[in-house]
C-alpha cells in the first residue's frame, strides 16, 4: 500500500475487495476478541491502515477504510465491533491530533518558509485523516435490531464513533488555520455532512453550534463548501422544520445572501468565484424544495432573484455556476410544476405575488439571456438548462397582457408579454451574433412556433419547445439549416 502510486492504488482496491468479498470467511476470525496482533484479520486491518496513512493518498485511504469498516460492522458481538472500529479509527485520530499539535505550536513561531511548509504538510495530513474518518462514519451504521444487547437496549456503532471523533472536530472547528485552509475545511464539512446524513438525531443537539461555525467560516473564507453544508442541513431539517426553525433558516439565508453580495461587489466579481455562485444557488434551490417558506418569505428574496439574473451575464456561460443559477431560476419560476407537498405548495401560493413580481421585472432580461446563450453565448452543454429556464419564463408570462398584434415580416402575432420579450431578443442582432441564417423570416417563424406551441399545448409543449430551441441553437451554430423548422410548422 505504501509503494508507488499505481501499485498502492491497486493494492488499496484489492484490500477493499478482499475484505468485502470474502467477509463470510473472515467474519468468524474477526469476531474473536483478542490482542490486536494475535487476531490475523484485525492485524491485517491495522497494518493496512497504518501503511496507507504513510502515503497521504486520500483515495487509497478511503478505499482501505471502507473495506475495513464494512467488514467490521458485520460482526455480531458488540465488543468485537468496538475493538475492530477502534483499530480502524485510532491511527487516524492519533495522526490528526499530531497534525493539530503542529498547527498550534507553529502559531507562536515566527512565520518562515520552514514553518509554513510544516503547517501545510500538517493540513494535508489532517485532510486525509478526516476523509478516512468520513468513510468510517459512512459505513459503520447498521440496523439497531441487529445489535440488541442482553438488557434489550440497543447499541449503535455510530454513537461510539461520533463520541470518539467529536473532540477532534471541535478542535479543528476552533482552529483559525483549519478554517482558513480550503482542503481541511472542505474535508471537515464533508465529515460533518456525513454525520448529519447518517446520524441526524445525534447531530441535532449540536446543530446550532455547527451552523455558527459554518457561518463564521464562510465570513472568513467564502469557500463554497460552507454553503454546500447549509444546503445539506436544509435538505435534512427543512421538511421537519417548525415555525421557529423556518424563521431561523430564513434569517440564515438572508445573512449568507447579504455576505455574498458584499463579497462579489467588493472583493471578487462573480466570474472570478464561480464555485461560490454555484454553491449559493444550489443552496437556494434546496431551500425552495425542502424549506420553501424560508426562501419565499426571506426579505432578501427579490435581491437574490435579481442577483441570479445578473450572475448569468457576469459568469459568461461558465458551466457550474451558470447551470446552478439557471436551475434555481427555472424551479422558482416554475414552482407550480414541482412535486411538492400540499403544505409547501400552499406556502408558495401565499408568496406567488412576490415571485410573479420578480418574473415581471426580470423576465425580459432572462429571455434575452436564454436566447443569447442558445445562439452562441453559452456552451452547448448548457442548452438544456437555458431551454428549461426559457420555458419556465414564457409559460409564466404567456397571456399576461394583450395588446395590438406585433408585425414581423408582415405576419401578426398576439401581443402578449411573452411575445414582446421573445420578439425583443430575436430582433437584436448584437445578441444573436449576426448569424446569416437568421433572416427576418426565420426569426418570425421561431417566434410564431414557440408561442404557438405554448399557447396550444401549455405545459405539455415542453419537450417540443426544448427540441425547437435546440434546433434554433444548431441553426445559429451552423450545424443545421432553417429547413429544420419545417417539421414544427407541419405538426
Amino acid at each position: 500500500v505504501g509503494s508507488s502510486p499505481k501499485t498502492s492504488a491497486a493494492a488499496a482496491k484489492s484490500i477493499k475487495l478482499v475484505l468485502i468479498g470474502c467477509s463470510s470467511k473472515l467474519l468468524p476470525i474477526a469476531s474473536t476478541i483478542s490482542a490486536q496482533n494475535s487476531n490475523p484479520v484485525t492485524a491485517v486491518m491495522s497494518a493496512a491502515i497504518e501503511a496507507v496513512l504513510t502515503t497521504n493518498h486520500v483515495e487509497n485511504l478511503t478505499l482501505v477504510t471502507e473495506g475495513c469498516t464494512r467488514l467490521s460492522v458485520q460482526i455480531k458481538d458488540t465488543d468485537a465491533i468496538r475493538q475492530s472500529l477502534s483499530i480502524i479509527a485510532s491511527p487516524m485520530m492519533r495522526i490528526s491530533h499530531q497534525a493539530m499539535d503542529i498547527m498550534r505550536s507553529s502559531s507562536s513561531v515566527v512565520n518562515d518558509g520552514g514553518t509554513a511548509a510544516r503547517v501545510e504538510a500538517a493540513c494535508q495530513t489532517l485532510s486525509s485523516c478526516l476523509c478516512g474518518l468520513r468513510e468510517v462514519v459512512r459505513f459503520c451504521e447498521r440496523p439497531a435490531q441487529d445489535l440488541t444487547k442482553s438488557d434489550n437496549s440497543t447499541w449503535r456503532p455510530l454513537a461510539d464513533v461520533m463520541s470518539a471523533i467529536w473532540p477532534l472536530l471541535n478542535d479543528a472547528s476552533s482552529s483559525n488555520v483549519c478554517r482558513a485552509h480550503e482542503d481541511v475545511l472542505s474535508c471537515l464539512l464533508d465529515l460533518h455532512g456525513q454525520l448529519l446524513a447518517s446520524a441526524t438525531d445525534l447531530v441535532a443537539p449540536h446543530f446550532s453550534q455547527l451552523i455558527t461555525f459554518v457561518v463564521q467560516a464562510y465570513e472568513e473564507t467564502h469557500l463554497p463548501c460552507t454553503l454546500d453544508y447549509v444546503g445539506d442541513a436544509v435538505e435534512l431539517f427543512g421538511g421537519k422544520a417548525d415555525e421557529g426553525a423556518e424563521v431561523s433558516f430564513n434569517q440564515l439565508l438572508a445573512h449568507l445572501s447579504q455576505r455574498t453580495y458584499v463579497y462579489v461587489t467588493q472583493e471578487k466579481r462573480p466570474n472570478e468565484c464561480p464555485q461560490v455562485i454555484r454553491a449559493l444557488f444550489d443552496m437556494a434551490r434546496r431551500y425552495l424544495l425542502f424549506c420553501p417558506g424560508a426562501l419565499s418569505k426571506c426579505p432578501e428574496f427579490s435581491s437574490l432573484f435579481a442577483f441570479a439574473v445578473a450572475c448569468l451575464a457576469e459568469c459568461k456561460g461558465e458551466r457550474d455556476s451558470t447551470r446552478a443559477t439557471l436551475n434555481f431560476l427555472s424551479q422558482v419560476i416554475g414552482w407550480r410544476t414541482l412535486r411538492l407537498s400540499e403544505a409547501a405548495q400552499a406556502t408558495l401560493e401565499a408568496s406567488a405575488n412576490t415571485i410573479d413580481e420578480a418574473i415581471a421585472q426580470h423576465g425580459e432580461t432572462l429571455t434575452r439571456t436564454c436566447i443569447g446563450g442558445l445562439s452562441g453565448g453559452g456552451p452547448q452543454m448548457l442548452w438544456p438548462a437555458y431551454s428549461e429556464c426559457f420555458f419556465a419564463v414564457i409559460v409564466n408570462a404567456i397571456g399576461r397582457s394583450n395588446g395590438p398584434p406585433i408585425q414581423m415580416n408582415g405576419h401578426a402575432s398576439q401581443n402578449t408579454v411573452a411575445h414582446q420579450w421573445i420578439y425583443s431578443a430575436l430582433s437584436d442582432d448584437t445578441l444573436l451574433g449576426n448569424v446569416p441564417a437568421l433572416t427576418v423570416e426565420v426569426k418570425s417563424s421561431v417566434l410564431q412556433l414557440l408561442c404557438g406551441l405554448v399557447l396550444r399545448e401549455g405545459l405539455k409543449s415542453k419537450p417540443r419547445v426544448k427540441m425547437l430551441l435546440g434546433d434554433f441553437g444548431k441553426i445559429c451554430k451552423g450545424d443545421e439549416t432553417p429547413d429544420a423548422l419545417i417539421a414544427y410548422s407541419l405538426s
